[in-house]
């Protein structure tokens, strides 16, 4: 079985555990088939795919020598994609942040030096919490009424998808946040 990988922002334990309790209030559990598990929360910079492992080795090595700069990230209640009544994805979004676009726009291009990238959509970062519409019902999330929740951001990760376990990511390189790599890969 090939393994997939993507890169993603992980959400702090606090806050995950918040929009798991707000998420519960809803009726999610009975209109999606995937609702993550608290551990599985991410803001997901650049879906990876199936990569080679040396080409993977080269993405990890140049992702540690990659320079950004750390920041806050301010959870801003619930959206979705797709429609209203039968949405596909339903999220927490977050306020706009330009240290976050930049960073993830920087990855791309370290990336695209060493892969060929998937033509993207426009970046809308997000926490997914519950995936695959599944029902005749319509989705109701009056009930989730997250506070705005703020967190820092020093590292993001790389994580490969277990499909059939939970968690379903497991991380596999941690890049923290340190000056074109002065912290070195921790793999």
């Amino acid at each position: 079985m090939t393994k997939h990988y993507f890169i993603a922002i992980k959400v702090p334990q606090q806050v995950a555990n918040a929009i798991i309790q707000q998420r519960d209030k809803t009726n999610l559990r009975q209109t999606h088939k995937i609702l993550p598990v608290t551990e599985d929360l991410h803001i997901t910079l650049y879906y990876l795919g199936n990569v080679a492992d040396s080409r993977l080795e080269q993405i990890i090595h140049s992702l540690h020598h990659l320079e950004w700069e750390p920041f806050e990230l301010t959870t801003q209640g619930v959206a979705h994609f797709g429609s209203e009544a039968t949405p596909r994805v339903v999220y927490t979004a977050l306020e706009k942040s330009n240290l976050l676009q930049l960073l993830q726009q920087k990855i791309v291009q370290q990336l695209a030096e060493i892969i060929d990238l998937q033509k993207k959509s426009e970046f809308t970062a997000h926490i997914t919490i519950a995936k695959k519409w599944a029902s005749k019902e319509s989705v109701h999330l009056t009930e989730f009424t997250l506070p705005d929740l703020t967190f820092n951001v020093l590292n993001f990760s790389i994580y490969t998808i277990n499909a059939n376990q939970s968690p379903r990511y497991e991380e596999i390189s941690t890049i923290q946040w340190g000056r074109g790599g002065k912290n070195g890969p921790t793999c």
